[in-house]
C-alpha cells in the first residue's frame, strides 16, 4: 500500500508540473490548424485552398500539397516538412504524455500489487507450517513419555518437556492471530523470538534425552552378559564416530571411565580389544583426553603394554590408544597426568611390540606410537637409544615390515629425532641406518586407481623426504658420517630435490631441509662433494636467496 500511495503521489505531482509548464513549451507544439491559417494569411491564399488533404491517423496529420505560385511554393514547401515531422496533433502536449506515462506505470504497479499478494500467500503457508511441527514435535513427546521409567532423570524430563509444550502453544496462538491491519502484513519478529525460544529449549531437552540414554549404555557395560556389554562397547563406538557432540557427551557422562573400568575387569578380557578400540576414537577429541586422565588412562595402558601375557591384538590397540593421545594433530600442549611417570616402560614396551611385529600393520602402529612420544618429551630419545630402538627399527625395515609410506614416515621421524644425541648417532650409523635415510629420499608415491596418486601418498612421500633430510643433516654432525652420506650418492640427491620442483611435488618444508642438510654437508666435506654451480648456487648464498633461486625455477611463462 505504501508503494502504491507513493506511485499515485509521484503522479500527480508530475501531472501539476505538465500543466505549470504548458507556456513554456515552443511555439511548434501548436495545433495544425493555426499554422495553416497563418501560411494562409501570409500570400492572401484561403486556408482551404492550401490544404487539398487533411486527415488524421492515431492524432497525426498527413498533409499533400496543391501547386502554388513560384513566388510562395518555397516557404510552403518548409513549412509543410516542418509540420511533417514534428508529428504534431490536435491533442494538447501534456495530456498526450499523462495518457503515456499511465501506460508505464501500470505494469510497476501490477508487479507491486501481486508481490503484496504473494507475501500474504507466504504468510498464511506459516499457519501450516507451523501446525505441522509443532505436531511432530507432540508425536515425539509422546513416544519419548511412553519409552521413559521411573527416576530422577525421566523427571528433570518431565519438566523440560512441558516447557517444550508451553513453547509450542504460545508459537501456535501467535500464528493463528494473522491477521492484516490496514493492508500490513504481521511482524516477523514475535514470530522468530518465539521459534528462538522454542528452539532453546528443545535443544535442551534432546541434550538431556542424549545423557539419559548414555548412562542407560553405561548400566549395560556392567550387565553380567557379555552380550550386552559388546552390544554396549559396539553402540558407544559407532555413536563416537557418527559426530563429535556424541563422543563429548559420552565421554562427559563417563564412558571413558567405564571402558577403562572395563579393562582393568577380568572377566571380559576378550572385550579389551573393542574396549580400546572404542577409547581411541573417543580421544579423537582434545576435551576427552581430560575425561582419560580422569580416569589414570595412561598407567592402565601402560600395564596392559607391559603384560607379556596380553596378546598382540590388545597391545596394539594399546599402542593405538597412545598415539592417539599423542597425536600432533590434536590441539593440545600439555603434558597429559602419568605420562612422565610411565614414559620409560612406554617405550620399552612400544619397542618390544615393535620388535616382535607380526605384521606391518602391528608395526605401522608401534613405530606411530613411537614417534608421537618422541615430540612430547626429549627424554623419549634417550631411552630409546637405552632399549636400541634404531636397531629395531632399520631391522624391521630390512624385513619390510615397512612397505607403506605412511610406515616410512613414522621410521624416518623416529630416527630423525633420535639423531639428535650421539649415542643414537652412532647406533643408527653402525646399523647402516644412513643408507636407508638415503633411500628414503628417493621414494615415490604409489599409484592406486587408474594411475592416480591420492594426496594422502603425495603428503606422506613429503614427509618422508622431510624427515629423511632433517636426519641426513643431523647425521652430518660427526664427519665419519659425513662421508658416508657421500658414498652413498646422497648429496645428488638433496640437489635434485631442490632443483626440481616436481621430485619434491613443490613442497617448501621438502626445500628447505635439503638446503639445510646440503650446507651442513657443505661444512664437513668442503666442495669435493659439490658441483661448482651447485655450491654457487644452494651453499654459497644466503639460505633464503637460494630458496628464492629454487622456487623461482618452479615459474613457467608463455
Amino acid at each position: 500500500m505504501n508503494d502504491l500511495y507513493s506511485c499515485l503521489s509521484c503522479l500527480r505531482f508530475t501531472k501539476t508540473l505538465s500543466i505549470a509548464s504548458v507556456d513554456l513549451l515552443p511555439p511548434r507544439r501548436f495545433s495544425i490548424v493555426k499554422l495553416t491559417t497563418a501560411a494562409a494569411k501570409t500570400k492572401n491564399i484561403p486556408a482551404g485552398h492550401l490544404l487539398e488533404n487533411e486527415s488524421l491517423l492515431d492524432g497525426d496529420v498527413d498533409i499533400k500539397y496543391k501547386n502554388m505560385n513560384d513566388s510562395g511554393s518555397n516557404l510552403h514547401q518548409w513549412l509543410a516538412n516542418s509540420v511533417n515531422k514534428m508529428r504534431v496533433s490536435e491533442v494538447d502536449s501534456v495530456q498526450r504524455w499523462l495518457e503515456d506515462l499511465r501506460g508505464m506505470t501500470e505494469t510497476e504497479c501490477m508487479c507491486i500489487l501481486q508481490g503484496n499478494k504473494l507475501e500474504k500467500e507466504k504468510w498464511s503457508s506459516v499457519h501450516t507450517y507451523v501446525i505441522d511441527m509443532t505436531c511432530d514435535i507432540r508425536h515425539l513427546l509422546h513416544e519419548c513419555t511412553e519409552s521413559m521409567e521411573a527416576g530422577p532423570d525421566p523427571m528433570a524430563i518431565y519438566v523440560e518437556q512441558e516447557v517444550v509444550m508451553e513453547e509450542c502453544a504460545k508459537l501456535v496462538k501467535y500464528v493463528e492471530s494473522f491477521q492484516t491491519i490496514n493492508g500490513a502484513n504481521p511482524l516477523a519478529y514475535p514470530v522468530a523470538s518465539c521459534l528462538g525460544n522454542l528452539e532453546e529449549s528443545f535443544t535442551k531437552l534432546v541434550y538431556m534425552l542424549e545423557s539419559h540414554l548414555a548412562k542407560i549404555l553405561f548400566e549395560w557395560l556392567d550387565d553380567d552378559s557379555s552380550c550386552c556389554v559388546k552390544t554396549a562397547i559396539t553402540v558407544i563406538t559407532n555413536l563416537a564416530q557418527e559426530n563429535d557432540e556424541w563422543s563429548l557427551l559420552i565421554a562427559k557422562e563417563g564412558g571413558v571411565s567405564a571402558l577403562f573400568q572395563l579393562c582393568r575387569q577380568d572377566t571380559f578380557s576378550f572385550l579389551r580389544t573393542d574396549a580400546l578400540r572404542a577409547v581411541a576414537i573417543l580421544c579423537c577429541m582434545v576435551e576427552n583426553i581430560d575425561e582419560l586422565e580422569k580416569a589414570d588412562g595412561v598407567e592402565c595402558i601402560t600395564d596392559i603394554l607391559c603384560d607379556v601375557k596380553t596378546s598382540e591384538d590388545v597391545r596394539t590397540e594399546a599402542a593405538g590408544v597412545i598415539a592417539q593421545i599423542t597425536s600432533p594433530d590434536l590441539d593440545h600442549y600439555k603434558h597429559i597426568i602419568g605420562f612422565i611417570e610411565n614414559l620409560e616402560d612406554l617405550i620399552k614396551a612400544l619397542t618390544a611390540l615393535t620388535k616382535d611385529a607380526s605384521n606391518s600393520d602391528v608395526f605401522l602402529v608401534a613405530t606411530a606410537a613411537i614417534a608421537n612420544v618422541t615430540f612430547m618429551d626429549s627424554m623419549a630419545s634417550e631411552f630409546l637409544a637405552q632399549y636400541n630402538a634404531a636397531s629395531v627399527l632399520i631391522q624391521g625395515c630390512k624385513r619390510n615390515k615397512a612397505p607403506s609410506l605412511y610406515a616410512k614416515d613414522q621410521v624416518a621421524t623416529i630416527l630423525a629425532n633420535m639423531a639428535c644425541i650421539e649415542q643414537c648417532r652412532q647406533e643408527i650409523a653402525t646399523e647402516n641406518g644412513i643408507g636407508l635415510l638415503v633411500q628414503y629420499l628417493h621414494e615415490k608415491p604409489r599409484p592406486y586407481v587408474n594411475s592416480c596418486i591420492s594426496e594422502d601418498e603425495l603428503a606422506a612421500c613429503e614427509r618422508v623426504h622431510q624427515k629423511a633430510a632433517i636426519a641426513l643433516a643431523r647425521m652430518s654432525r660427526e664427519k665419519v658420517n659425513a662421508d658416508i652420506i657421500k658414498n652413498e650418492k646422497g648429496v645428488p640427491r638433496l640437489v635434485h630435490l631442490c632443483t626440481d620442483h616436481r621430485a619434491r611435488n613443490s613442497s617448501d618444508s621438502v626445500l628447505v631441509a635439503c638446503l639445510a642438510a646440503l650446507r651442513k654437508l657443505y661444512s664437513m666435506l668442503g666442495g669435493t662433494a659439490f658441483r661448482p654451480e651447485d655450491i654457487k648456487q644452494l651453499v654459497k648464498p644466503r639460505l633464503l636467496d637460494s630458496y628464492l633461486y629454487c622456487t623461482s625455477m618452479e615459474e613457467t611463462f608463455v
